[in-house]
């Protein structure tokens, strides 16, 4: 899909426009603890954006290393819900095929939507064995902090759905209908 496409289908469909009310103050860069490792600050994310250059944005690795701490939206002057928007390019990364910088970020991603999908939250157990389907090396290399973790019992081995979870799995398969049809 072409910049003007993917544009159009960011501030359109997802509602990106809320993105126009950015004064590029820079509040959000500044508060972003992972800004200095990203390709490019959360302002200048936007400011491509607003330029159109849908597709240097997708390649970035700026919305992968967001973790959705909220420094950046709860200090925001105009209110923008940035951690939504980096939600938002994420899942049209991937519905475009665009790889991420290192193939860790989106299987970790995927992980943490899997285990929603499946319980209607993220449990560590759920997320981890995802993960080491997806990065089997990685894991080995954190097995040593895993079995910390499960002596200090820190770890919940059963998981716990939601209370009533085929009515969040009729949310679920409502909101991708709509996501299809808007």
């Amino acid at each position: 899909m072409d910049n003007a496409a993917l544009k159009e289908k960011f501030f359109e469909k997802y509602h990106g426009e809320e993105l126009q009310n950015c004064i590029q103050c820079g509040t959000c860069s500044g508060s972003c603890p992972l800004a200095p490792y990203m390709d490019y600050g959360p302002r200048q994310l936007f400011q491509l954006a607003r330029e159109g250059d849908m597709e240097e944005i997708l390649k970035a690795n700026t919305m992968w290393l967001c973790v959705s701490c909220y420094n950046c939206t709860v200090k925001c002057p105009r209110d923008i819900v940035i951690t939504d928007h980096m939600y938002t390019l994420k899942k049209i990364a991937l519905q475009e095929g665009i790889q991420a910088p290192t193939t860790k970020l989106p299987a970790l991603y995927k992980s943490f939507m899997g285990s929603v999908e499946r319980y209607g939250k993220i449990t560590d157990i759920s997320v981890m064995n995802r993960y080491a389907f997806r990065q089997p090396m990685d894991v080995m290399g954190n097995a040593f902090l895993a079995l910390k973790l499960a002596r200090r019992k820190r770890l919940e081995y059963k998981v716990h759905p939601v209370k009533n979870l085929a009515g969040f799995k009729k949310v679920m398969k409502k909101a991708r209908e709509l996501e299809k049809t808007s």
